[in-house]
């Protein structure tokens, strides 16, 4: 497990572009005037080289979202989400009492191969160490919510303990459990946009 403490500046960072991934084009519901799409549906624009037909007039919500791989450098650089099923979206979490904001992820796994990606365990148990709130995301069917829960409690003795095969453990249980609860279809006007979190419930789902 890594020693680095992970900290949640939102900059780009260097050599590390989109490229030919476009992960965000299917993976996420978008509910914005000019686009609307539901979670696991490629988007209408995406052309066969991965590009996008509208770039240059795409919409505000797509022009302003970069996943966590783009964002924070203690998200491991092998997990480019096209290439590791993972995708890692920054979460606002704000405080009822104060307004005042703080930053967490979540993690989506989008295929069974996603809980083998080099590197996920040690991004996770990164984040947990540093008390940084992380959730799973779970996928349903295409056009339906996801399952999801904080995961911080969950993980914590594994990562105290540095039990790598124990968080990978967790993880796979996590997510089989979000994959069998009730999906519902997402309904437009009441989902989240590109970065938003509203469309992950419990991880049972219930």
């Amino acid at each position: 497990m890594s020693d680095s403490t992970p900290s949640t500046n939102p900059d780009l960072l260097p050599g590390r572009a989109c490229g030919g991934c476009n992960v965000c084009c299917v993976a996420l519901t978008i509910d914005d005037p000019a686009l609307r799409k539901v979670q696991g549906y490629r988007c209408r624009h995406t052309l066969p080289d991965h590009g996008c037909a509208i770039y240059e007039t795409r919409p505000r919500t797509c022009r302003e979202f970069y996943c966590g791989w783009r964002q924070l450098k203690w998200v491991r650089e092998t997990l480019r989400p096209d290439l590791s099923g993972v995708l890692v979206r920054l979460h606002y979490e704000v405080s009822a009492a104060t307004g005042a904001k703080r930053l967490g992820v979540i993690v989506t796994l989008l295929t069974d191969a996603s809980l083998k990606a080099e590197g996920l365990a040690e991004t996770v148990a990164a984040a947990v160490a540093a008390e940084i709130p992380v959730y799973l995301n779970v996928p349903g069917p295409p056009g339906h919510t996801s399952g999801g829960a904080r995961i911080n409690e969950l993980l914590s003795a594994a990562v105290l303990t540095r039990d790598k095969a124990e968080v990978l453990n967790l993880l796979r249980r996590a997510r089989a459990k979000g994959r069998s609860g009730k999906h519902r279809p997402v309904v437009l006007g009441q989902a989240a946009s590109a970065g938003g979190y509203p469309d992950v419930g419990p991880l049972t789902d219930s």
